[in-house]
């Protein structure tokens, strides 16, 4: 048997031209705010930290110098008065405390214990004239000070210490970086309304032409009016003279009426083409079975014959009588179901989809594969289960996809059987619902598929059967009715082997 995997078109994400628009200038205005933002936020707070720097040993000398006398002189009460009123002055100011040669604590501004952790948090070289550290002070929940230490008399008497508050910079810098937002959102804003307006200048007709594009449905041609495009009022279209002059969209429109026109015409051409060629297949098919289907008729003829023989010959024993009556009406609507079938099956249908039950079809196209089965030995196991969903289709069609499997699954054991006449010889069939679908699983134990041609075995006309068993047709047109279907067919194959088909349909 010869299959191939077809799979479905990938469901592609739609975006609309606004959002691509508002994305693309969102996009832009963002990256370039925050990179932006960062070098004002960098640069700015860089300027400040120096200048914050330089403020800070400004003050830290100028206590310095302030406190050399009280400091030599051991006035302590002047001293701590002079570091207390510097930094009463200035709220930045965190802390002032000195300490003397040894790096003892002389005074502070610290209302409670002073932290003596403080003490080693910065320290200062003989050849340096300041020294500035940034630290975390956990006393007060790990806010950042920058830490300038100074020395007095060039080290000979101490040291002064001043912590500057680093919030103070990162608030001005804040309000930098808020106010170049604020003017980013603006431009942002303007961006997105000139965006709509943009894209609704542009899609408003293309909007028109899908809308219409929408609405042609292939499977209702023939049977309702076919959909126009009209565009002659665009966005601002009362400025006629600008507005309502032909461009490419108005161009675009007319190309896709005249497309319309032919698509119309094209289909139908192609649906009568599809129906012949599905109708010759059909028939071909019929006369590939023709032997099977003489000898599912001529059996009953024969027992026909026979119990007609034996009521001429004893017409008065009335029990045997009705005995082969019963026979007889037994033969006759064997008759009449096989023959009943080859009519439907080769009458032309309409392409109607009905509600229909999968066991229902199966059986009907094992009918008429009966007698090559029973010829060559061949044991079906049917394993579908009565109680499946329906499935939604056009019932002449599937039974004619049944059918070829079932010829091309006889047809590969038929062809592995006359290599090896011991080779098993079994069609397993079974059914199952997943999601949405019916999966039909065809299973043969024939001669499988050779790996050079499983791409090639849907083409038409492509066959590797001797002459007079087959045109060629049978795989493309049971792909054509699947994929008419909406449904999938897979294949798992290996030569010498076996194949089995998944075919998959959709639920009623």
């Amino acid at each position: 048997m010869n299959f191939t995997n077809k799979h479905l078109r990938p469901i592609k994400f739609k975006l609309q031209l606004f959002w691509k628009f508002s994305i693309a200038i969102i996009f832009t205005v963002i990256v370039f705010g925050s990179i932006n933002s960062i070098l004002i936020y960098n640069n700015v707070q860089a300027s400040l930290q120096q200048e914050t720097e330089k403020r800070g040993v400004f003050i830290a000398k100028s206590i310095a110098n302030q406190i050399i006398s009280p400091l030599l002189f051991e006035d302590y009460i002047a001293l701590q008065n002079t570091i207390n009123s510097i930094k009463n002055i200035d709220p930045a100011i965190a802390y002032i405390f000195v300490l003397d040669v040894n790096n003892n604590l002389v005074v502070h501004t610290f209302e409670d214990v002073f932290p003596r952790s403080l003490i080693l948090a910065n320290s200062l070289n003989e050849d340096q004239q300041y020294n500035s550290q940034l630290i975390k002070f956990k006393e007060k929940g790990n806010e950042l000070i920058l830490d300038i230490v100074v020395p007095i008399l060039n080290g000979k008497v101490g040291k002064v210490r001043v912590g500057i508050i680093e919030n103070f910079i990162q608030s001005d810098v804040q309000k930098t970086v808020k106010i170049f937002w604020i003017m980013v959102a603006v431009f942002l804003g303007i961006g997105i309304i000139g965006a709509f307006l943009f894209a609704n200048f542009i899609t408003k007709p293309i909007k028109t032409i899908q809308n219409v594009a929408d609405k042609i449905e292939l499977s209702q041609i023939g049977k309702e009016q076919l959909p126009q495009i009209i565009i002659r009022e665009k966005f601002l279209g009362r400025v006629k003279m600008l507005f309502r002059a032909e461009d490419e969209i108005d161009i675009l429109a007319d190309r896709f009426n005249q497309m319309i026109v032919r698509l119309d015409k094209a289909y139908r051409d192609l649906q009568n083409a599809q129906t012949a060629l599905i109708q010759s297949e059909k028939l071909a098919t019929v006369g590939t079975l023709t032997a099977g289907l003489a000898h599912e008729i001529n059996n009953p003829i024969a027992g026909l014959q026979n119990c007609i023989r034996r009521i001429k010959n004893d017409p008065a024993n009335i029990e045997q009588n009705r005995k082969y009556l019963v026979m007889m009406e037994n033969a006759i609507e064997k008759i009449e179901k096989v023959v009943g079938n080859l009519l439907n099956f080769t009458r032309k249908q309409s392409g109607d989809f009905i509600s229909i039950s999968i066991s229902e079809i199966v059986e009907n196209s094992l009918l008429f594969v009966g007698h090559r089965l029973e010829k060559l030995r061949i044991s079906v196991i049917n394993n579908i289960p009565p109680n499946l969903p329906k499935i939604i289709g056009n019932k002449n069609q599937l039974e004619q996809v049944m059918l070829n499997l079932f010829i091309n699954s006889i047809d590969s054991i038929e062809e592995k059987i006359s290599k090896n006449p011991n080779s098993e010889r079994r069609l397993i069939l079974s059914a199952s619902r997943e999601n949405d679908f019916v999966k039909i699983r065809i299973e043969d134990t024939g001669s499988g598929i050779p790996e050079n041609i499983k791409d090639k075995i849907f083409d038409p006309f492509f066959t590797t059967k001797s002459p007079g068993k087959g045109t060629g047709l049978e795989l493309s047109v049971v792909y054509n009715i699947i994929d008419a279907h909406q449904g999938k067919i897979y294949i798992e194959s290996e030569e010498g082997k076996g194949t089995i088909v998944n075919l998959y349909l959709k639920i009623s």
